[in-house]
C-alpha cells in the first residue's frame, strides 16, 4: 500500500444492528432444481477474476505471471499473480487473495478481460492472486457418486476440499513472498458465493489451527482479513460457531433475501452462519468486522461489491486491516433499485432502452 495514503471518506450510512429473522436455505440437495436465476448469477461470477497468461507485461501496463502450485488427482491447479509495476511501494506489497464463485460446479480463475475492478487495488500497491481450486460438486456428479441422500455430505467435502487447496496456495504465495516483493503477514481473503464461503471456513480452520489448517498453512500462519460477499460459515452439522483464537477483520456483503447463502442461522444437516448471525454473537469492537448489510439484496451481491463497492472495500484495507483499528461497523443500504436480481434486470432494461 502506498505510504501516504491519509483517511479515506466514505460515502456510507452507518446504522444501528438490526436483528433479522433466521433465515435458512431450504438445503443443499436441491441445488440442481434450483430457481435458474442463480445460474445468471454463477454466470456473472465466472467473469470476476483475471489473467490466463504465462508471463508478460500487458498493454495496459499491468504484469500478469501464472504458476502451478499444486497437483492433485491427476488435476494441475494454478493461480495468477498480478501487480501493476508502476505504482511503486515502501516495502512489499499486501496481497489480496481471490477465489471465485459457481457453486463447488463450475468456475475458473478468469479472463482479462475482468481486470478492471482490480485496478483500483492495483493502484494502492496490492497484488492480486487469482487461484484455481478443485470443483468437488462437479467430480462428484461426474463420477456419479452424489446422490440425492450424500447431498450435504458431498458438498461438505468438497468445501473442505476447497479451503485445502486456499491454504496450499496461501503457502505458496508465502514460500514465494521475498521473490515477488509481497508481505506474508497482509494476505487478504475476498470471494464470491461459494469462493466465498471457502474464505470464510477457511478463516474458521485457521483461527481454531485445525488438522486441516496445520497439515496446509505455514507454522503460525494467520489470514491479515477476510472479505466475504454472499458467503457463510458452512460447517459440519451441530458444529458451533466458536474460535479458539480472535479470526481476523472480516467484511461481509450480503442481502437478507439471498435464497443461496445463509443471511442469519440455519441448524439442519449442517451448521450454516451468516453475517447477521456473526455480528450479533461477536457484537462489538473487540471483534473488528465490517457487515455492508442489504434488506433489500439477493444473492446477486455475490458478484456486484468488486464492481460497485471498492471504495467501501479499500476502507475496510486501510481501516480494520492495515491500520488494525478495532472497529465493529453495520452499514444497512436501501435503495429505490434494490441491489437484487430483480433490481439488476430492471437497470439493464432501462440501459437498453435509452439506448
Amino acid at each position: 500500500m502506498r505510504a501516504d495514503l491519509g483517511p479515506r471518506k466514505v460515502g456510507v450510512t452507518i446504522a444501528p444492528y438490526r436483528t433479522a429473522e433466521s433465515r435458512s436455505w431450504e438445503g443443499w440437495n436441491t441445488l440442481p432444481i434450483l430457481d435458474r436465476r442463480a445460474f445468471l448469477i454463477s454466470a456473472m461470477l465466472l467473469s470476476l477474476s483475471p489473467s490466463l497468461s504465462l508471463a508478460e507485461d500487458a498493454a495496459d501496463g499491468l504484469h500478469y505471471t501464472t504458476y502451478q502450485y499444486a497437483s492433485k488427482g491427476g488435476q494441475d491447479l494454478y493461480l495468477d499473480l498480478i501487480v501493476d509495476p508502476s505504482i511503486e511501494t515502501e516495502g512489499p506489497r499486501p496481497v489480496i487473495l481471490y477465489s471465485f464463485g459457481g457453486g463447488w460446479e463450475q468456475g475458473d480463475r478468469g479472463s482479462r478481460d475482468s481486470v478492471e475492478m482490480w485496478k483500483p487495488f492495483l493502484s494502492e500497491g496490492y497484488a492480486i492472486v487469482a487461484i484455481d481450486y478443485r470443483l468437488g460438486i462437479r467430480d462428484a456428479k461426474a463420477s456419479g457418486e452424489m446422490t440425492k441422500e450424500n447431498g450435504t455430505e458431498m458438498y461438505l467435502r468438497a468445501i473442505e476440499w476447497s479451503v485445502e487447496d486456499l491454504f496450499d496456495a496461501t503457502s505458496f504465495v508465502v514460500d514465494h513472498a521475498a521473490e515477488w516483493n509481497v508481505n506474508a503477514e497482509q494476505i487478504v481473503t475476498i470471494g464470491g458465493s461459494s469462493g466465498a464461503t471457502n474464505s470464510l471456513v477457511a478463516e474458521y480452520n485457521s483461527a481454531n489451527s485445525t488438522p486441516l489448517a496445520q497439515a496446509h498453512l505455514p507454522a503460525n500462519f494467520r489470514y491479515a482479513g477476510v472479505i466475504s460477499m454472499a458467503g457463510a460459515f458452512w460447517l459440519p452439522k451441530g458444529t458451533p460457531l466458536e474460535f479458539a483464537a480472535r479470526p481476523a477483520p472480516i467484511m461481509f456483503f450480503h442481502g437478507a433475501k439471498d435464497w443461496l447463502v445463509t443471511y442469519d442461522e440455519v441448524q439442519a444437516d449442517f451448521a450454516g452462519y451468516g453475517p447477521a448471525y456473526y455480528f450479533r454473537k461477536y457484537a462489538g469492537p473487540a471483534y473488528p468486522k465490517w457487515f455492508v448489510d442489504y434488506p433489500q439484496g439477493d444473492h446477486v451481491l455475490a458478484a456486484l461489491p468488486l464492481m460497485t463497492r471498492q471504495s467501501e472495500i479499500l476502507a475496510f484495507l486501510e481501516r480494520l486491516v492495515i491500520n488494525r483499528e478495532e472497529l465493529s461497523i453495520h452499514t444497512v443500504e436501501e435503495a429505490t433499485v434494490p441491489n437484487s436480481f430483480e433490481g439488476l434486470m430492471k437497470m439493464q432494461e432501462s440501459e437498453a432502452r435509452n439506448q
